[in-house]
């Protein structure tokens, strides 16, 4: 007898086709779920037609939030008032938070092994760049102690190729881990983390 699938998983795959709107290969991917059980929960729940109704509402809240902040925009103006002014202010700031939420929060990839000293160079490089583009899209929170740790770290990454160069011959290349002073830096130009 096939094992019982708990409500928990069932809601979850209806709210990956639902709210999401990922396709049933894709939630089954998600959940382990067959396709052709999430096709049958599908045609026995409704849930194209939730699709389809969920969509239609969101696109209603947008709509209206921009005319909202239309309005408040246009009251802020004409009348000139603090009380104006501060409604617009208080509903650009709650759509800016809104917005660095949903994109400081990509879906979270495999992680890497990390296996080798070119590995972790590799990794390092990675993450400095993603730091790099997140603080280059955000201007206004960029503050000068940051680059210079940025540019310290990214020598260190320079530093950390030319030592572990993976195109090197073999009897040039260095064995073992990062040294000390390397881990070192790693730990409080990324990480944040201070020995103690």
């Amino acid at each position: 007898m096939a094992e019982a699938i708990s409500w928990e998983i069932r809601e979850d795959a209806k709210e990956l086709y639902v709210t999401e709107g990922m396709t049933y290969d894709q939630v089954a991917d998600a959940t382990g779920v067959s396709s052709g059980q999430l096709k049958r929960w599908g045609k026995d729940e409704g849930w194209a037609e939730a699709r389809k109704e969920y969509r239609e509402a969101y696109s209603s809240i947008r709509r209206d939030t921009v005319k909202l902040r239309a309005k408040l925009l246009k009251a802020a103006l004409v009348a000139g008032d603090p009380q104006s002014v501060y409604a617009f202010a208080a509903i650009e700031k709650a759509m800016a938070t809104s917005k660095n939420k949903t994109e400081s929060t990509p879906i979270r990839e495999k992680l890497k092994n990390i296996n080798t000293p070119v590995d972790a160079v590799e990794a390092l490089q990675e993450v400095v760049e993603l730091k790099l583009n997140k603080l280059l899209s955000q201007p206004e929170i960029l503050k000068l102690s940051q680059v210079k740790e940025l540019k310290q770290t990214m020598e260190l990454i320079d530093q950390m190729k030319a030592k572990y160069n993976p195109d090197a011959e073999d009897d040039t290349k260095v064995e073992g881990g990062l040294s000390d002073e390397a881990a070192e830096m790693i730990r409080q130009q990324i990480l944040g983390v201070n020995k103690k």
